[in-house]
């Protein structure tokens, strides 16, 4: 029941934010919305307000904003098609945008509950560790790592846990001073380690809101490298998680804690709006590759046309989703099995 409930309340904020963007910015720029819809299926509840239908719809898991000549040729001026192609790409663009800006808000609210968080200060210098060889003291502040700028101790984690051996240049400031050592990390317990404990550092108003923006732009450098290690081969396609995994993680996090949770939820917002942005057909970053390709063309690929590719990009991705779907059966099950 808690993986249900989770699931559904996380799965219907991330896409009515998104779809919030699209129709806020619709609005702004003069397109005309036939529709804006909480949920999908049957409606529950409607209601007309000028050209827009408000509606409530009976399944939880998702919604959308119907704008008028959006995926069909329209004589209205007011319709997508027709507007200039910047307020096209404002109003793509905005669903993307407050996806990622909920995950900072989420985080902001992670904050705000949090005392105290670990910071990429130096606490404790273990002996004869590298971090002693090369003179790192007490108080000594990590700021990057490989030419890689650490601003919140998941930066410096996530560098070190992609490791892979020989040398790397480690950047820390000590009284305001930058310095630059190298260094090779020793093994301890299957890790990588320099050899050195980070300070806990309590939260003030004005360090949360910094811990929760540096923290977003963590996970959004989280999702790109993860889209690029896929992408380059470096993390198998077996590794790729669908709607039953996410539904999985979602429930181990709200039974560990809110805190998880509320991680795991800016986590998969910020996935969901650089996702999004990716230029896939059917995707916003698709419709807005169109746009780029119109303005240096100076020529209107026809909707139909757009409309056609739009359609074959969603049967991919639906056949990805199942694919990935396949990959969640498989641990899940696997998982029970071999626990059996």
């Amino acid at each position: 029941m808690i993986t249900a409930i989770s699931a559904i309340a996380v799965f219907l904020l991330l896409i009515t934010v998104h779809e919030l963007g699209h129709f806020l910015a619709a609005k702004a720029v003069g397109i005309r919305v036939l529709e804006f819809a909480v949920g999908m299926g049957p409606a529950i509840f409607k209601k007309q307000k000028g050209e827009t239908l408000y509606s409530v719809r009976i399944l939880p898991i998702g919604g959308y904003c119907k704008m008028e000549g959006e995926d069909e040729a329209s004589a209205d001026d007011a319709a997508f098609g027709n507007k200039s192609a910047w307020k096209r790409l404002v109003t793509l663009v905005a669903g993307a945008f407050m996806n990622i800006v909920t995950g900072f808000f989420v985080l902001l609210l992670m904050a705000s509950l949090m005392p105290a968080v670990l910071t990429p200060v130096v606490s404790t210098v273990l002996p004869d560790s590298p971090a002693a060889q090369v003179g790192l003291a007490v108080g000594d502040r990590i700021v990057g790592v490989n030419g890689t700028r650490i601003n919140v101790y998941h930066d410096y984690q996530f560098e070190m846990s992609r490791y892979s051996g020989g040398e790397i240049a480690l950047e820390y400031k000590r009284n305001g001073v930058l310095h630059t050592v190298n260094l090779v990390p020793m093994k301890e317990d299957d890790r990588s380690i320099i050899g050195f404990t980070t300070a806990i550092k309590e939260l003030t108003f004005t360090s949360r809101i910094s811990e929760a923006f540096y923290t977003a732009i963590f996970d959004a450098k989280y999702v790109i490298v993860s889209l690029g290690d896929l992408m380059t081969g470096k993390v198998s396609v077996r590794d790729m998680s669908g709607p039953a995994g996410i539904v999985q993680a979602i429930g181990m996090s709200a039974k560990e804690g809110f805190l998880n949770l509320l991680w795991l939820t800016a986590l998969i917002t910020i996935n969901l709006g650089i996702f999004n942005l990716l230029p896939i057909p059917a995707l916003d970053g698709g419709r807005v590759l169109f746009i780029l390709i119109e303005l240096i063309s100076r020529r209107k690929i026809p909707p139909e046309k757009e409309g056609m590719i739009h359609f074959v990009g969603f049967v991919l991705l639906i056949a990805l989703m199942i694919f990935a779907t396949t990959n969640d059966i498989g641990r899940i099950f696997g998982g029970f099995f071999g626990g059996a």
